[in-house]
């Protein structure tokens, strides 16, 4: 980022020596490269939700791409990075992101906390997340087979391993090992008839300590001290708003707690701690899985699959620029079906997952969800990315109204999850650009019609935008209103 920019940003969040970056959508809003930016003027990275379901991509200052899953963002820029009680905890995956971490770093790695109490991931999580998925039939969550759910469930029953029982001898490992062991082989027989003993998978783990070892403590501790010696810290979420297990759309959720307020759990630090919140959403918001949608453009498992059966589409190439422009042409005549609008907009912002390769379904811009969103949040601003998708469009419809049985919801309200495919969306067209705004960096190059955009959002929002995305680069973002 400029300079000049980047002295614009120092000066928005010094005064706020704490600060939570959340999702306000279902994951995917490019968290990752907005905690990039404001990550320079923090001295902590902190994770404190989701586990290896996560897909951060970020670039170290050389440009190096670094994709991470478990480790903060933060890493990129040398942060110490902090893995808070409320992740689960991949040992395998970890130790193949650090090794990945070294090389795109050059060797030299900051210092890593990982919390001993973090659920623990053995193969067996991953064996019931299966079979929980198999047994649900065509309601099934749609997961990403990482074991996630049973990660949390698990622990709730009191009968997980945890970080810390990794530096336990191997007997008492394995004894830890076989109280879980227990509990689910009944489930496991019957869907599997090969299920790894409590030694092998004790074997396994342990491989791993020689890179974990070290790291493994109380990290609500090493935060506590960090506030105390008067440092700033970062606490980046996982997945969104609406994958929270309590406030997203239930059960077509994440296990974690993805909103806001989950960084005082997650961490282990009282609310008092929190300074703000931003809040990253995406201009056309996306989804994969299962799970409701309101503003979706088309049917799931047909934009889910697009990806991979039109992949020519996804490469730089002939065929994807005459799509686009095709495409283009056809929105801007009033042509275009909502399925081709989603296809225009996969293919324009490459929506496919960062862990799962999935194709992203595409909503339009949803404001009573962000109102729900801000509601739960409670953001003090809100980082828009991906806006510049909108170039050379002429107009959009934007959803800016609910109707539910017959009436209009008020804003931030929202009818219980198996109630939201009943919601009428509201629509209004609303008039976009045709400059092509990507890679601008100052909010007096954008055009008229983009600046009349934001502002209409921000005011039927309610939510300063701070942050504009216009490009998948680290510059190519521009911050509004300050001087």
């Amino acid at each position: 980022m400029p300079e000049h920019l980047n002295q614009k940003l120092e000066n928005i969040f010094k005064p706020y020596k704490t600060i939570v970056v959340a999702g306000g959508n279902w994951g995917d809003e490019g968290k990752g490269k907005i905690i990039d930016l404001v990550m320079e003027h923090y001295d902590l990275a902190v994770r404190y939700s989701g586990g290896a379901n996560a897909g951060h991509t970020v670039k170290t200052p050389q440009g190096v791409k670094l994709v991470s899953h478990l480790i903060p963002c933060g890493l990129a820029q040398h942060k110490t990075c902090v893995m808070g009680r409320g992740e689960f905890f991949d040992a395998r995956l970890f130790s193949e992101e650090l090794a990945a971490a070294k090389q795109a770093l050059g060797g030299g790695l900051p210092e890593i906390f990982i919390d001993h109490m973090s659920p623990l991931w053995t193969p067996w999580h991953s064996l019931l997340e299966g079979w929980l998925e198999l047994s649900r039939g065509n309601t099934k969550v749609g997961t990403t087979g990482k074991g996630i759910g049973p990660l949390e469930g698990i622990y709730k029953l009191r009968v997980s391993p945890v970080a810390g029982h990794l530096l336990l001898e191997k007997e008492e490992l394995v004894t830890v090992l076989k109280m879980l062991y227990g509990v689910m082989l009944p489930i496991l027989e019957k869907v599997r008839g090969n299920i790894p003993a409590p030694e092998s998978v004790a074997e396994e783990l342990l491989s791993f300590l020689p890179q974990i070892g070290g790291r493994i403590t109380d990290t609500s501790f090493v935060l506590h001290q960090a506030l105390q010696n008067g440092k700033s810290l970062l606490f980046e979420g996982a997945q969104a708003l609406g994958l929270d297990s309590h406030w997203g759309t239930y059960p077509f959720v994440s296990s974690g707690n993805s909103a806001a307020a989950g960084a005082a759990i997650g961490a282990g630090l009282p609310m008092q701690s929190f300074a703000a919140t931003l809040m990253v959403v995406k201009t056309l918001p996306t989804r994969v899985g299962s799970g409701p949608f309101p503003s979706e453009m088309w049917e799931r498992e047909e934009a889910m699959f697009f990806a991979k059966n039109h992949s020519e589409l996804f490469g730089e190439g002939a065929g994807r620029a005459e799509f686009l422009s095709s495409m283009l042409k056809k929105i801007n005549q009033k042509q275009a079906t909502a399925p081709e609008m989603s296809q225009y907009f996969q293919v324009l912002g490459d929506e496919r997952g960062a862990t799962t390769g999935r194709g992203r379904s595409v909503g339009f811009t949803d404001i009573p969800w962000l109102q729900y969103a801000c509601r739960i949040n409670g953001p003090k601003w809100l980082a828009l990315t991906r806006f510049d998708m909108l170039s050379g469009v002429k107009s959009i419809p934007v959803i800016v109204g609910y109707k539910y049985q017959g009436r209009l919801l008020q804003p931030g309200q929202l009818p219980p999850p198996w109630e939201m495919s009943k919601v009428e969306t509201i629509k209004e067209d609303w008039p976009c650009w045709t400059e092509d705004i990507s890679g601008v960096s100052e909010e007096k190059d954008l055009p008229q019609g983009a600046r009349e955009f934001l502002s209409r959002l921000e005011k039927a929002v309610g939510v300063p935008i701070l942050l504009v995305g216009t490009g998948p680069g680290r510059e190519a973002a521009v911050v509004r209103g300050v001087a």
